[in-house]
C-alpha cells in the first residue's frame, strides 16, 4: 500500500505540474484536476461501498487497481505523442479516480478482517502510516526526478507501483472470506438499509458532517500550493513535508490521545490545520512554508484517523463498507466541489486570500459543530 500509495502521489504530482504548464498556470484548471480526481469518488463510492458489502472484497481491489494502472500509461503515450492536452489529464484523472472510488470503500472494509478488534485503532494508525509513507515518498521523488527525467518516466513508475499492489493483493491469504455472506437485496433495500442506520446513529452523522466540512478546507493543499511555488522540485519538496508531517502525526497519535482526549485533541487538530493553511500566506521562503505543510499534515493525519476510527467503530460488519462510502462520498464531495471555489476565489484576487477564506471556513466550522462528538473518549 505504501508503495502504491507513493505512485498514486507521483501522478497526482506530476499531473498537477503538467496542467500547470500546459494551461499557463491558469489557477481554475489547476484547481479542476482535484476536482476531476475526487468529484468521481465522489459519485461512485456509495455504489462501491454496496458492491464491496456483496463481493470478494480482495478482487474488487485487484480490479480497481488494474483500472488505474492504465492512465498513467495513456498520458505517458500522449507526451510521447507531443499532445499536450489539459482536457486529456482531466479525462484520465477522471478515470483514475474511478477506480480509486472502488478501492476507498473496500480497501477500508477489508482492514478489519486482517486484525481482532482490539487491535483496530492502533491497525488504522499504522495503515495511515503505510499510506502517508507512500505520501512522502511520491512527491520526494517527483520532486527529485521531474526536472531530469521528465513526466514519462514517473508516469510509468507509477504504473508498475499498482501492478505491484496487485501482486501482493492475489496472494494474499485471510482468516476469513474477505466476502461478506448476507440475504441477497436489492441496490435499493441496501441503500435504504443505510439511511436508517446514518438517521438513527447521532455519532456517525456528526462524523459525516465535521468530515465534510474539514475535508472543504483540506482541499486547498493541492488546489492552491501549485500556485505558490514555481519550480518543480521546490513544489515537490513542499509537499513532501504535508506527508513528513503525517508520519510525525501518526507517531504521535496514540499518546497525545491517551493524554488529551480524543474529541479535544481532534478540535485542537483541526484549528491548528486553519492555523497552518493560513501562515502558507505569510511567508515566500521554501523553508518556511515547507514548516507550514509539515504542521498542516501532522494535524490531517490526527483529523483523518479519528474519523476512520470513529466510522469503523460505529458500523456494523454488514454495513461497513456502505457506510465508509458513504464517509468516503461526503469526504471526497467536499473536496471536489470546494477545490474550484478556492481555485476561483485564488483567480479573482489572489492565492493567499483563498486560503486565508479557507482558514476561516474552518475556524467558524468548528465553533459550529465542536460540541458534535465522533469518538469515545474511553477507545
Amino acid at each position: 500500500m505504501s508503495v502504491s500509495t507513493a505512485g498514486f502521489w507521483m501522478q497526482n504530482i506530476t499531473v498537477t505540474w503538467l496542467m500547470r504548464e500546459w494551461s499557463q498556470t491558469d489557477p481554475l484548471l489547476v484547481s479542476l484536476v482535484q476536482t476531476a480526481m475526487f468529484l468521481p469518488v465522489m459519485f461512485l463510492s456509495l455504489p462501491a461501498g454496496v458492491i464491496a458489502d456483496r463481493f470478494d472484497r480482495r478482487i474488487l481491489l485487484i480490479t480497481a487497481h488494474s483500472v488505474m494502472a492504465a492512465t498513467p500509461i495513456i498520458i505517458a503515450g500522449s507526451i510521447l505523442l507531443g499532445v499536450q492536452s489539459p482536457s486529456l489529464l482531466l479525462l484520465m484523472t477522471v478515470v483514475l479516480a474511478a477506480g480509486n472510488a472502488m478501492k476507498l470503500p473496500t480497501q477500508s472494509a477489508l482492514l478489519p478482517d486482517l486484525v481482532a478488534t482490539p487491535e483496530l485503532p492502533s491497525a488504522i494508525g499504522l495503515n495511515s502510516m503505510a499510506v502517508n509513507g507512500g505520501r512522502v515518498a511520491g512527491p520526494l521523488v517527483s520532486a527529485g526526478l521531474l526536472p531530469f527525467l521528465g513526466p514519462i518516466a514517473l508516469l510509468f513508475a507509477n504504473a508498475l507501483t499498482y501492478c505491484s499492489f496487485i501482486i501482493i493483493l492475489a496472494r494474499l491469504k485471510l482468516e476469513q472470506s474477505a466476502t461478506v455472506v448476507r440475504a441477497k437485496t436489492s441496490l435499493r433495500e441496501d441503500v435504504r438499509e443505510l439511511v436508517s442506520f446514518t438517521l438513527a446513529d447521532k455519532k456517525f452523522q456528526a462524523t459525516l458532517l465535521r468530515s465534510g466540512l474539514y475535508f472543504a478546507v483540506w482541499s486547498t493543499v493541492l488546489a492552491i500550493l501549485p500556485l505558490l511555488v514555481a519550480d518543480a522540485r521546490e513544489f515537490g519538496f513542499v509537499y513532501a513535508n504535508f506527508g513528513l508531517g503525517s508520519i510525525v502525526g501518526a507517531v504521535a497519535m496514540e499518546p497525545v490521545r491517551r493524554y488529551l482526549g480524543n474529541e479535544f485533541t481532534l478540535n485542537v487538530a483541526i484549528i491548528g490545520h486553519a492555523i497552518f493553511i493560513a501562515g502558507l500566506t505569510l511567508f515566500e521562503s521554501i523553508a518556511a512554508m515547507s514548516a507550514c505543510l509539515f504542521a498542516v499534515g501532522a494535524m490531517s493525519f490526527y483529523v483523518m484517523s479519528t474519523f476512520q476510527i470513529a466510522a469503523q467503530t460505529v458500523l456494523p460488519r454488514h454495513l461497513r463498507g456502505r457506510g465508509l462510502a458513504l464517509m468516503t462520498t461526503v469526504m471526497m464531495g467536499a473536496t471536489a466541489l470546494s477545490s474550484p471555489v478556492w481555485g476561483s476565489l485564488a483567480e479573482l484576487w489572489s492565492p493567499s486570500t483563498a486560503l486565508q477564506a479557507a482558514a476561516i471556513f474552518s475556524a467558524v466550522s468548528l465553533a459550529l459543530t465542536f460540541r458534535k462528538k465522533v469518538i469515545p473518549e474511553n477507545l
